[in-house]
């Protein structure tokens, strides 16, 4: 079965944290790019003059439908938004001209021919945009009064110390056609912000999921050995409820009240076998004494039957001592070599002269399928099933699929088979069906039974299908 990625606690605990951390720090970028100032360009304004002269001369020295591509195509575009337009209309916001402006304007005028004008317009930033619509009027600077500021390499030309001038002006040139061009701020100097804030997300996203997944699999790893003991428990095998320090006190609660219950339930199935074994013996005394009563009977046939009823009986009885005895000697799980076992129960019965085989290429040599088990329950188990073929049939044919999950040993037969409906119910102890009660085939009902319960407790199981050529298949399933 697929396990859906999330399917862990592990998975489910790191993914909510890392979604909570990342929301946390998506939501303070989110605050802090609403509240920050805004970003604003820094001119040299020796540069500004001389490249805002140098872009006018060009522009109205091309005709009308080739100065947008001029434009366009100067390397000033990187710091200055340069445009073209037929027409320019002042800023209706109320910008003003300070003298900074009108002598930034006479400066670039000085370097134009006769019959430009060049007016200077400075501003705040507003929301958003570069049209006059979109800037604020800044309050009157004083006379004389200019920005110093160190070198910056935001700031386009050779600053040095030189007087600067914010990104906060539009400039337009009319030329002597009527025409303008228009240059203005490119945009905000931190424009590798972004870049730096996408790196710092992947970062803390990167160490958020590192920190959740190994918090979360501490969380995890006590309730994976519960989980491991409680299906080596389920399987007949010694479980391991030790859960490693340091583990939640609830997880340590959970364990040492799955290691009493398993010694609980391990106690009442002892119990239950003692009992059975305890019954089955005493059953015995009883039995002698109507055997004796048996052979006073005077009417021989009558006799024959009473003799034929008690020996069915003892066999009964025989056989649930034989279970309870093998269960109350067996040890406990151990690695054992099943191939091994398979080749050593088809020997035993081949010496025996009953025509059994293991057949399949894919039937590993001894030594090749080491698993976890009872040895000598798994033995019984498959030593039931064969028994049960050999009786309704002429031979036994086992076959083994070592897959990467389970483990199937097949036992097919050459019998009759058995009616679908009957299929589930032939599992039942002392079940027997209707055709298989002559005193020939034997047996008390018991074998499919215990087969059924001893693949059960090692978490496998046992299945009856009918052959489409003929006879019966039992399969024995183990988990790998």
């Amino acid at each position: 079965m697929t396990r859906a990625p999330l399917a862990g606690i592990a998975a489910r605990i790191a993914l909510v944290a890392i979604v909570g951390l990342i929301g946390a720090q998506l939501l303070s970028v989110a605050v802090a790019l609403l509240m920050r100032p805004a970003d604003v360009r820094v001119y040299a304004v020796g540069w500004l003059v001389e490249r805002s002269a140098d872009i006018a001369r060009g522009a109205f020295a091309r005709p009308p439908e080739a100065r947008r591509g001029f434009l366009r195509a100067r390397p000033e575009g990187e710091h200055l938004a340069l445009d073209w337009t037929q027409s320019w209309s002042p800023a209706e916001d109320g910008s003003r001209r300070p003298r900074q402006g009108v002598r930034l304007a006479r400066a670039i005028g000085e370097r134009l021919p006769e019959g430009f004008v060049v007016a200077v317009e400075l501003h705040r930033p507003g929301a958003g945009g570069s049209g006059p619509g979109a800037w604020q009027r800044l309050p009157r600077l004083g006379e004389g009064q200019v920005l110093r500021v160190p070198r910056d390499e935001t700031a386009p030309g050779d600053a040095g110390t030189d007087n600067v001038l914010p990104g906060i002006f539009t400039i337009v040139i009319r030329g002597p056609d009527g025409t303008h061009v228009v240059l203005r701020p490119q945009g905000p100097t931190h424009g590798w912000a972004w870049t730096v804030l996408c790196a710092w997300l992947i970062g803390i996203a990167a160490a958020a999921a590192a920190a959740a997944w190994w918090a979360a699999r501490r969380v995890a790893r006590p309730l994976e050995v519960l989980a491991h003991g409680a299906t080596r428990a389920g399987a007949g095998l010694a479980p391991d409820f030790a859960v490693p320090e340091p583990a939640p006190r609830e997880v340590g609660a959970i364990a040492s009240a799955l290691a009493s219950m398993h010694a609980r339930l391990r106690g009442v199935v002892d119990d239950r076998t003692r009992m059975l074994a305890a019954i089955s013996h005493d059953l015995r005394t009883p039995l002698t004494r109507l055997r004796l009563r048996a052979e006073q009977i005077p009417d021989p046939e009558e006799r024959a039957k009473a003799a034929a009823d008690i020996d069915e009986m003892e066999r009964m009885i025989a056989e649930t001592l034989a279970f309870a005895r093998a269960d109350a000697l067996e040890t406990g799980a151990e690695r054992f070599d099943l191939a091994a076992l398979l080749h050593s129960l088809v020997d035993d019965r081949i010496d025996l002269g009953a025509d059994v085989a293991l057949e399949g290429a894919d039937a590993p040599p001894p030594g090749g399928l080491v698993v976890e088990g009872r040895p000598g329950a798994l033995r019984r188990a498959l030593d039931n099933l064969v028994s049960n073929a050999l009786a309704h049939g002429t031979h036994a044919r086992l076959s083994l699929e070592a897959g990467a999950e389970h483990i199937r040993i097949h036992v097919d037969d050459a019998g009759p088979g058995v009616p679908p409906h009957e299929l589930e119910r032939v599992f039942a102890p002392f079940y027997r069906l209707e055709a298989s009660r002559s005193r020939s085939t034997g047996g008390a009902g018991l074998g499919l039974a215990v087969a059924r319960d001893i693949a059960r407790a090692h978490g496998g199981d046992v299945v009856l299908v009918n052959r489409p050529g003929g006879g019966l298949r039992a399969t024995l399933s183990l988990p790998r």
